[in-house]
C-alpha cells in the first residue's frame, strides 16, 4: 500500500488520451465509499470528459503555482477530465468537516486514478463561477474542490527535503521533484 501511495503524486501536464465516462465512474465509486463526517456522505460530484468542455476549463485552473511558466502544462498538454466536488449550500456541516471529508475523497480519487493508470492534481485554486457554468452546477451548489485527470505525461519522483524549509516542489531537467520530510522529522 505504502508503494501505491508513493506513486500517487500530483500530475499536471497530461498525454491527448481520453480517459472514458466508464473510467471516470469507476473513480468516483472510490469516492462513494470515502469516509464522511457522521456518516452525512454530503459531498456531490460533477465531472466532464467532453475535450470541448475539458478546452474550456483549463484556462479555469491554476496548476503548479511555484513553478516557472516555462514548467506549466500547455494546452496541449491540459487535463482530459475534470471533476468537481460540490456540497449543497445549506448543508448543516461546519466548513472546516467539509474540507476534511473533501480531502478524503480526493485521495481516494487519486488513488484509484493512479490505479488504472492516469494522473490526477487535487486543486483549490480555480474560477469557481466558469466550472458552475460549463459543469452546469445548480445555484443550490457551492463548490469545494477540482480534481484534474488524465494520462500523465510529466515525470514526478519524491525525494527527501533536508528540513522544513526545503519543501518547494521544482523541475528540473524535465523531471518533476517533490520534497518529502523525512519520518523522524514529522514525529513529535
Amino acid at each position: 500500500m505504502i508503494e501505491k501511495i508513493k506513486n500517487t503524486r500530483s500530475h499536471r501536464k497530461f498525454t491527448d488520451k481520453k480517459i472514458s465516462k466508464e473510467e471516470i465512474l469507476k473513480i468516483l465509486e472510490g469516492a462513494r465509499y470515502s469516509s464522511s463526517a457522521k456518516n452525512s456522505q454530503f459531498l456531490r460530484y460533477s465531472y466532464t470528459v467532453d475535450d470541448e468542455k475539458c478546452k474550456k476549463l483549463f484556462s479555469a485552473v491554476s496548476l503548479g503555482g511555484l513553478l516557472k511558466l516555462e514548467d506549466k502544462a500547455t494546452f496541449e498538454e491540459r487535463p482530459r477530465a475534470y471533476i468537481l466536488i460540490s456540497a449543497k449550500k445549506d448543508v448543516n456541516i461546519p466548513d472546516f468537516l467539509q474540507y476534511f471529508d473533501v480531502g478524503i475523497a480526493s485521495q481516494n480519487i487519486a488513488l484509484l486514478a493512479n490505479e488504472l493508470g492516469y494522473g490526477a492534481c487535487i486543486v483549490m485554486s480555480y474560477n469557481k463561477n466558469v466550472f458552475k457554468e460549463v459543469l452546469e452546477l445548480s445555484e443550490d451548489y457551492e463548490t469545494r474542490a477540482v480534481i484534474v485527470l488524465g494520462e500523465a505525461k510529466d515525470i514526478v519522483k519524491l525525494i527527501d527535503s533536508k528540513d522544513e524549509n526545503d519543501t518547494k516542489y521544482f523541475i528540473e531537467n524535465g523531471t518533476h521533484y517533490v520534497p518529502k520530510l523525512p519520518l523522524d522529522k514529522i514525529l513529535l
